[in-house]
């Protein structure tokens, strides 16, 4: 009679137990096949609410979905929560290539590059020049006509910047042949310093005014501005106390 109430309380205290242990399991593995449990717990996982949730085999069970027919879709488990971004098909993304900066498009030359687009300042920017020049004639408002005389300007600077560059070209294509036909002959290299290139610079500028009759107007502008330079640098005179 003891026995068998002792029998009776053992069982009915190891009830609880198994049964909470079958509600994790029946909530955890509910979306995964039997077949594939018993292949997790032959490889070792354990059961599954502790160890294998954790483990690599676990979650790749539960990214791969199983289907009773292989005519039907794959079906998602709905325990998985929705990805916030979801991945949607895009076309191929055309990628910008600039051709400053790839191999395929050879190495820069800049005086190859000046011999290529030399039509540039010796066509388009002084035909631009005249056109801006005959708008600025027919240009009544003042706000148009400044803008159209910032475009000039902007020509004629352009046009004086690549004079004055082709200019120093010059000299110094001058000065490396005269150092070809020294070394040839026996003498040292010299090589021409910035200073002597701006001094050789001047003097081909000053031959060029003075041949177009344009020295004094060159020389009195250059006067003014170095008066207005100097004058930066005078004293303001004082008030008297009264």
């Amino acid at each position: 009679m003891d026995r068998r109430l002792v029998d009776q309380s053992d069982s009915s205290d190891s009830e609880p137990s198994t049964s909470g242990r079958s509600e994790p399991e029946d909530e955890a593995g509910g979306d995964i096949p039997f077949e594939m449990l018993e292949q997790l717990r032959r490889d070792g996982g354990g059961t599954v609410p502790g160890g294998p949730k954790k483990s690599a085999a676990y979650q790749a069970a539960l990214r791969k979905f199983s289907r009773e027919n292989k005519n039907r879709p794959v079906e998602a488990s709905a325990k998985r929560p929705v990805p916030r971004f979801r991945e949607v098909i895009q076309a191929p993304h055309r990628e910008a290539r600039d051709p400053r900066f790839d191999g395929l498009s050879g190495k820069f030359v800049d005086e190859r590059f000046r011999k290529q687009y030399a039509f540039v300042y010796d066509e388009q920017l002084p035909e631009e020049r005249q056109q801006l020049k005959k708008a600025l004639q027919r240009t009544k408002a003042d706000g148009s006509k400044a803008e159209v005389q910032a475009q000039l300007t902007r020509v004629e600077l352009q046009i004086k910047e690549e004079q004055a560059r082709r200019q120093r070209q010059q000299i110094l294509a001058e000065q490396k042949a005269k150092e070809r036909q020294a070394v040839k002959a026996g003498k040292k290299p010299f090589f021409l310093k910035r200073s002597e290139a701006k001094k050789a610079e001047l003097v081909v500028k000053y031959q060029a005014l003075k041949a177009s009759g344009s020295l004094e107007k060159a020389m009195a502008k250059r006067r003014r501005k170095n008066a207005a330079k100097d004058h930066r640098y005078v004293p303001g005179t004082r008030r008297a106390d009264t």
